[in-house]
């Protein structure tokens, strides 16, 4: 049994529930943190071009919004998109909040080799 398509069919169910709840009741906010978490669930279910039409749509609807540009980033440097990864990192640090630091992350070896392929030095 594959975990990422049975078990993450089960979870999107679940999420799209919890989605119309929160748009019922008028929670914006909630709602808007479920969509992000339903992206996030078809990247690992191998749906990219769905993940990433998703961060689109939200990034449209609150331009504000750092995560999906940080997300849309992530998911470019994992393909090897390296100039729109650029982009959407240099949007997210425009926008997100001194306090939400994944800065040190993107920094470290580990994650550069895993990002990037290799353990340059920026």
């Amino acid at each position: 049994m594959n975990f990422l398509t049975n078990e993450g069919e089960a979870v999107i169910r679940r999420l799209q529930e919890a989605l119309d709840i929160a748009e019922e009741e008028n929670k914006v906010k909630e709602a808007r943190d479920v969509r992000l978490i339903m992206a996030q669930i078809h990247f690992l279910q191998k749906s990219v071009e769905e993940a990433l039409k998703s961060y689109q749509e939200l990034s449209k609807e609150d331009p504000k919004d750092f995560r999906p540009y940080f997300c849309r980033g992530m998911i470019y440097s994992l393909l090897d998109r390296n100039e729109e990864a650029k982009q959407q990192f240099a949007k997210y640090r425009e926008l997100s909040p001194k306090k939400f630091e994944v800065e040190g992350y993107l920094r470290t070896s580990l994650s550069r080799m895993k990002l990037f392929g290799s353990n340059e030095k920026n």
